[in-house]
């Protein structure tokens, strides 16, 4: 599904959903240099372009997010392939990402799609049956719920609570078939791939 474009004299940089991750892909115009993804080191975040305005740089400026990561702005050397963080919001109290771990399951619907599942806990925290889960999901008009950070959920975690986000068909997780998936005749599939999600968790906590 096509985001967004970023249009510079020496490259292309195009936004798009891929297999229910948001990817920054670079395509340069010269054949020396070769196309590729801006990668991260968390399997489950949110990226989007930012406002460049000079067309003859070869830095692009995107921001960046994640369930552990609040909203960053970077600058990335698109020959050099590096990025440097420019800022990042502010969480008061003592916020380290490093005491949190995201991590990225899939479940398996009743007619053998398969959902991702973007989940977040206190780093250490065991994956057990009595340990409480929020399990949320949404899965209507295209929308598509990304694993973003907001910091009313640290209170959550810092309880033991692990929380979850089923990308349940409806939204446009994995482009526009996703969406059609989930509605009119086949609006069955958002709530049964949300079962399916709560379902698959209860199992790997066993």
């Amino acid at each position: 599904l096509l985001g967004a474009v970023e249009l510079l004299r020496d490259y292309l940089v195009v936004q798009e959903r891929r297999d229910g991750l948001v990817h920054l892909r670079v395509h340069p115009w010269s054949a020396s240099e070769a196309l590729h993804d801006i990668e991260f080191d968390e399997p489950v975040y949110d990226a989007y372009l930012s406002v460049n305005r000079e067309p003859e740089s070869s830095v692009l400026r995107f921001g960046y997010e994640s369930l552990t990561v609040p909203a960053s702005t970077y600058d990335y050397d698109m020959r050099a392939r590096t990025r440097t963080l420019l800022k990042r919001e502010e969480v008061l109290g003592k916020f380290d990402p490093s005491h949190y771990q995201a991590e990225r399951l899939m479940a398996i619907a009743p007619d053998g799609e398969s959902i991702p599942i973007s989940l977040v806990a206190r780093r250490g925290v065991a994956r057990e049956v009595s340990q409480p889960l929020l399990l949320y999901g949404y899965g209507a008009y295209g929308i598509s719920i990304d694993p973003t950070f907001n910091s009313a959920r640290l209170s959550l975690l810092a309880r033991g609570f692990v929380f979850a986000i089923a990308h349940v068909r409806g939204g446009q997780e994995r482009g526009r078939p996703w969406y059609d998936a989930g509605r009119l005749k086949q609006k069955e599939h958002t709530f049964t791939d949300f079962i399916a999600c709560a379902e698959h968790l209860i199992e790997q906590a066993r």
